[in-house]
């Protein structure tokens, strides 16, 4: 067996064994007085779609098919070379300011709305070309990502954000 269908086997049994325990963990949590369908709908659905699929991937596999190698595609040019290199250093700052963020969140009196356009910004930036005009947009879509979510979870939804 090579490598490439040894990792589609192994994706496949971890999102199987990941979505299992989730919906295990949706199905013991308590029914709400104030919701019908009760607050493990979503995670219950979300992770019966996951297994779902991942059994229907992981008997495409058994059967000889690759997973991560379309042979037809909608997206114009998938099957080019890819015109990007590899920046590990980014990859590993991005999650680095995630886990920030997270801690932010919960450890600091930092307005939601902030924290989050501060962390869309300066990973938007991080991720940029870094020209004036890149920078200029990272910020934008970072106050509006601030703003909008804001209003979303915690306008709309009423939801107690920190």
């Amino acid at each position: 067996m090579d490598a490439a269908r040894r990792a589609d086997l192994g994706f496949t049994a971890a999102v199987i064994v990941t979505a299992a325990v989730f919906l295990h963990q949706a199905w013991r949590l308590p029914s709400s007085r104030f919701d019908p369908l009760g607050p493990g709908a979503f995670p219950i659905a979300i992770c019966i779609l996951l297994l779902a699929l991942s059994a229907i991937g992981l008997v495409s596999v058994l059967r000889g098919r690759s997973l991560g190698r379309a042979e037809t595609s909608l997206i114009v040019g998938l099957d080019e070379e890819a015109g990007h290199r590899r920046r590990p250093a980014l990859a590993a700052f991005v999650f680095a300011a995630t886990i920030a963020y997270a801690l932010v969140l919960q450890f600091a009196p930092v307005d939601f709305s902030v924290a989050t356009a501060f962390y869309v910004a300066v990973t938007g930036v991080a991720m940029s070309r870094r020209t004036r005009r890149h920078v200029l947009i990272a910020v934008a879509v970072g106050v509006g990502a601030g703003a909008g979510l804001t209003l979303v979870f915690g306008g709309l939804l009423g939801l107690v954000l920190p």
